[in-house]
């Protein structure tokens, strides 16, 4: 059989519930991400349920045609974690009991302190001539497999376990077996404020250097523009004739959230942040405490739902609440001085507003949120309608209080 040069991938996901649709499958958007960093281009994915049959088709499809086959889930103890006996069968292995593995599960529950039920004994057989890929987060090991060219893993379905194993093991393994393979630069503008349309009007794809790709990649109320090839310098000529263009609307770069680049903004600055919320119900400072070390700058915040804790608690005058309403511009203003005088914080964020499904009028639809800035000694408010369901117009509302408060800071101010 000719040598396989072909950099390619292929990936099974395997699980009932996420055909079910009560998972979704965030290790497909990791692996396959990952794996271009590396110059491994993922070329097929398929989901099958929890069934042996199913589990030897799929791989029946996928190897010996793909470099690198990867599975996720079903190497847990319980009788539905069938992938492991599938991959026996089907590369026509035995399985052999490894002690070290054992031992591994054995530490991790007296660590835990709970009894170890005889049927996590399942998880420390391996197939013969696999290797175990050790994995600390959890009890189940990874698998890694060779044939000639070709290269097998096996991956827990658990992300935060299937991402350990990828990055302490799979990577290393990945670069010493497929030496051919050219790794990616991928560099990312982060736009906000401007349609995928426009984006696309003011940047074509005609103005790329060769052997560079762009992808639009829309998301809530924000668009991702990734640059990609293998040429860096290339990448990076892209991106400098890009940012001209469309520098107004980018507020980050490659993969730092909002929330990320606020902290770093305030930490510059040497301010301090508050928040006090309403229709967002304090999604505002879950992205914010998201970030570990917010606390260098970060204070408090408080869900004001109800207008007697927006009164009693951030002091917003009855005359306000009775004439102008808790949705308006002036209440969030008075609702982020109150933020900040109770925290003592340099700069504060508030938001109110009617995220649905129920609550709007014909002057303050559904969609009206109004927001309350402060920085520094530096007052400011806005209002914005937004579109979309209860969760998205809350999405949409919390990005917009961040972002607006990191153009301010970053000297771009439109207030």
């Amino acid at each position: 059989m000719p040598k396989h040069t072909k950099m390619n991938a292929a990936i099974i996901t395997i699980g009932n519930e996420i055909l079910m649709g009560k998972t979704i499958n965030t290790n497909l958007a990791y692996l396959g991400s990952e794996l271009a960093k590396q110059g491994i281009s993922v070329e097929y994915a398929l989901t099958v349920k929890d069934e042996p049959n199913a589990i030897k088709q799929a791989l029946q499809d996928t190897w010996g045609k793909y470099k690198i086959v990867i599975t996720t889930g079903g190497l847990g103890p319980t009788e539905d974690d069938l992938t492991k006996s599938a991959i026996s069968e089907f590369f026509g292995k035995k399985q052999h009991f490894d002690d070290n593995i054992w031992e591994h599960i054995q530490k991790m529950f007296a660590f835990r302190k709970i009894p170890l039920p005889e049927t996590n004994r399942s998880q420390a057989m391996v197939p013969d001539d696999f290797i175990p890929l050790r994995n600390d987060l959890g009890t189940a090991p990874g698998l890694f497999y060779r044939e000639r060219d070709f290269l097998f893993f096996a991956l827990q379905g658990v992300p935060s376990e299937m991402k350990h194993i990828f990055e302490t093991h799979i990577k290393d393994i990945i670069t010493q077996n497929c030496p051919d393979a050219k790794p990616l630069s991928i560099k990312t503008l982060r736009t906000y404020g401007i349609a995928e349309s426009r984006l696309a009007e003011l940047f074509t794809l005609s103005n790329l250097p060769e052997g560079v790709s762009l992808a639009w990649l829309p998301q809530i109320g924000r668009v991702d523009l990734r640059f990609y090839g293998t040429d860096a310098n290339k990448v990076e000529e892209a991106v400098k004739k890009a940012l001209p263009v469309i520098k107004p609307f980018v507020w980050g770069y490659d993969e730092e959230s909002p929330a990320e680049i606020l902290l770093a903004l305030l930490w510059k600055n040497i301010y301090t942040l508050s928040v006090a919320e309403s229709c967002t119900g304090g999604l505002v400072q879950k992205l914010i405490t998201d970030i570990p070390g917010s606390s260098n700058s970060f204070l408090g915040g408080v869900i004001a739902y109800s207008n007697a804790v927006k009164k009693n608690l951030l002091n917003v005058s009855d005359t306000v609440l009775e004439t102008e309403g808790a949705v308006s511009e002036t209440c969030a203003l008075q609702m982020a001085e109150g933020i900040k005088s109770l925290t003592k914080s340099t700069c504060s964020i508030s938001i109110t507003g009617i995220a649905g499904p129920d609550g709007g009028t014909a002057e303050k639809p559904v969609g009206t949120v109004c927001f309350g800035f402060i920085a520094a000694e530096k007052y400011w408010s806005k209002k914005q309608f937004f579109t979309g369901d209860r969760e998205i117009i809350r999405i949409k509302a919390a990005d917009f209080a961040i972002l607006s408060l990191i153009q301010h800071l970053q000297g771009r101010n439109d207030n």
